[in-house]
C-alpha cells in the first residue's frame, strides 16, 4: 500500500484493525521520553492521519491537541470518527509549519517523517514552534513499551501483505541535521520496533 497517495480509508482500516493495541504505548514511549505527564502541555502531531493519537494526548490530558496533516482526506476521518474530539486540526505541510514561535511544549510525529520534501526545513520548523525547553519525539515504528504480542500479530499480519511503499531513512542522518540546528539529541531504538528521534530545545 502507497500510504502516500491513500485517500485514507486503508490506512484507517488496518490502524483500526492491527494497530490500534499500539497506540496507547506509543503515548507511553512519549511520556518516558519527556519524563512528565502530559496532562496541561501543549501537543502538535505532525501526519495526524485520521487521529488515533490524537484520541490518546486527549485521554491524557494534554491542554491544547493540534493535528496536522497533508491530507484533507484523513484530516476528515479524524473528525467524523470522533477521535480527534476537541483537537485543532489544520491541512498543512510540516515544512512549512503555520503557528508562532514556541507555540508548543511537544512536537510528536510517528511515521510521517519519511515523507518530508525537505527534512532540514521541517525540522528548523519544528525548533522554531518549540517552547524552551521543549520537546520533539520523531520517528517510526511499533514502539518501545509495546508488548511484543501486539508487535508478533502485526508482523505476521504484513508477511501476507504487498510489500510497503514507505521510504527508508537513516535515523542518523535525521540526528545530524537535529545537531546541526541545536539542542539535545537521542536516538532511542529497538531491533523490529522502530526508532525515535528525541529532540530536547
Amino acid at each position: 500500500m502507497d500510504w502516500k497517495n491513500d485517500n485514507g480509508e486503508h490506512f484507517e482500516s488496518h490502524a483500526e484493525d492491527f494497530l490500534r493495541p499500539v497506540y496507547p504505548w506509543l503515548l507511553r514511549d512519549l511520556e518516558n521520553a519527556t519524563e512528565r505527564s502530559l496532562r496541561g502541555m501543549k501537543i502538535l502531531e505532525l501526519g495526524c492521519g485520521p487521529g488515533f493519537m490524537l484520541e490518546q494526548f486527549l485521554a491524557a490530558h494534554a491542554k491544547k491537541v493540534v493535528g496536522l496533516d497533508l491530507s484533507h482526506k484523513m484530516l476528515l476521518r479524524a473528525r467524523n470518527s470522533g477521535r480527534a474530539g476537541a483537537a485543532q486540526l489544520i491541512q498543512a505541510d510540516a515544512c512549512n509549519l503555520p503557528f508562532i514561535a514556541e507555540s508548543f511544549d511537544i512536537v510528536f510525529s510517528r511515521g510521517s517523517v519519511f515523507f518530508w520534501n525537505d527534512i532540514e526545513r521541517a525540522m528548523h520548523q519544528i525548533k522554531n514552534i518549540l517552547k524552551p525547553s521543549g520537546t520533539a519525539l520523531i520517528g517510526g515504528g511499533y514502539g518501545l513499551s509495546t508488548p511484543q504480542v501486539y508487535i508478533d500479530a502485526i508482523i505476521q499480519h504484513y508477511a501476507l501483505q504487498p510489500k510497503s511503499k514507505i521510504p527508508r531513512l537513516d535515523f542518523t542522518i535525521l540526528q545530524a541535521i537535529a545537531n546541526k540546528i541545536g539542542g539535545k539529541t537521542e536516538i532511542l531504538q529497538a531491533k523490529k520496533r522502530g526508532f525515535w528521534l528525541k529532540w530536547q530545545i
